[in-house]
């Protein structure tokens, strides 16, 4: 490989900037520096546009990359230390692939320089080489062993300022991206502290878990607070408000809200498991006695669904909690006796003879967190938790989506 210093860089791209300069764009070659991966700081004094040359036409078996992620920044070595930095190029640059080197690849640019590049700031310019390069990217993301793939796509809102977006998730790993507040993701999956998203820009990175929430607002309510505000790391499949349940339709909106007073208590719970490497997965919390109905209208059984044409159960006054808890090492869920919202007896906790070692220690771990934080259980169900200490109560029958909604990076917990 030929040696290209930076000052080679910033005066030998006379090539290159032809193009550019015909469309009356901005100098070719812009920066001298780096305040982070992917920022380039412009000089005091602007680059002159080199003088125009006929641009060099590449061999017919040339594969060719272009670049389409803003300004990428282009270095002398792989691995962008920062004594190679040279400069930077624009969207829509067309250079000749050369080869790849872990996170980088080497371009041979218009006029034959010879740089190092992000492989993630560049696209191949034939669309099926580019389809086959993202397949393999995302095989590859989804199959990592700690991977935990969602079952659907859902969108998260971005809660924080300028958050950075890393190809691994790591947070030593390189930042290709940066986050806005309000910016939206589709999330693939989770591993570790990250989550696997897809950027508005349609590219795939590792974004942190703790600014990404899967509703771009929260709810209020006096005497109530949302849980996905309240426990930030919990994770919540709210069941009972997808399809996937007895009735096979979505009963209420996916918000989980909990009567204050219980939610202090469950939020000790909560600590707890933390501290010792596990967090909540929340699958019900306030359930409104519209959806009480339709559930007890198909199970047809009060010993599992508490009649509502006779009162109201936890659930509608905000404090009671379906719940399992996730291993925060590997990302799953911890084994216990069914699949939640099991409807028969082999979910009940008189039957814990018939249940592994292994089950019957993950339920009985869980149980006594709960208990010890003031919680009360059924003996018919495994997964649910209720709290009748002193504190208020919630209506019977809220709607969940006329709640005052609010964005979530507004959000101040009192």
């Amino acid at each position: 490989m030929k040696e290209i210093t930076r000052r080679e860089f910033l005066r030998g791209g006379a090539a290159m900037a032809l193009g550019l300069a015909a469309s009356s764009l901005l100098p070719l070659l812009s920066g001298c520096g780096v305040e982070g991966p992917g920022a380039v700081v412009p000089t005091e004094t602007p680059v002159p546009t080199p003088e125009m040359s006929p641009i060099p036409t590449f061999s017919p078996d040339a594969v060719l990359y272009e670049t389409t992620v803003g300004m990428t920044n282009c270095y002398s070595a792989p691995g962008e230390p920062e004594d190679a930095f040279l400069g930077a190029i624009p969207d829509g640059v067309q250079a000749e692939y050369l080869r790849e080197d872990g996170e980088d690849t080497l371009l041979r640019l218009p006029g034959g320089m010879e740089v190092w590049v992000s492989s993630w700031m560049i696209d191949p310019v034939d669309e099926d080489l580019r389809a086959k390069r993202d397949a393999s990217r995302l095989s590859k993301a989804l199959g990592r062993e700690r991977f935990l793939e969602f079952e659907s796509r859902p969108l998260y809102t971005c809660a924080g300022a300028q958050v950075a977006c890393r190809t691994l998730p790591e947070e030593e790993a390189r930042t290709v991206f940066m986050l806005s507040p309000g910016s939206q993701v589709t999330v693939y999956g989770r591993e570790g502290d990250f989550y696997y998203c897809k950027l508005p820009i349609g590219r795939f990175a590792y974004a942190p878990v703790k600014v990404l929430f899967c509703d771009s607002a929260y709810r209020t309510l006096n005497g109530a607070v949302d849980l996905r505000m309240y426990l930030p790391e919990a994770e919540f499949e709210l069941l009972f408000a997808s399809r996937n349940n007895i009735t096979g339709e979505a009963l209420y909106p996916p918000i989980p809200m909990m009567e204050e007073s219980t939610a202090a208590h469950l939020r000790q719970a909560y600590e707890i498991f933390r501290a010792d490497g596990y967090t909540i997965k929340v699958y019900d919390a306030y359930r409104p006695k519209s959806a009480q109905f339709k559930l007890y209208d198909a199970v047809q059984n009060g010993w599992f669904i508490a009649n509502p044409y006779n009162g109201n159960s936890w659930h509608q006054l905000g404090r009671a909690i379906d719940m399992s808890l996730i291993d925060l090492k590997t990302g799953k869920e911890l084994v216990m006796p069914t699949p939640m919202h099991t409807f028969s007896n082999d979910a009940a906790r008189f039957n814990s003879k018939q249940w592994s070692d292994v089950v019957r220690e993950n339920m009985e771990y869980m149980t006594n967190i709960m208990l010890s934080c003031g919680f009360t259980l059924l003996t018919t169900e495994w997964w649910h938790f209720q709290y009748e200490g002193a504190g208020g109560s919630m209506q019977v029958d809220l709607k969940l989506d006329e709640l005052d909604a609010h964005p979530v990076w507004e959000y101040k917990e009192a």
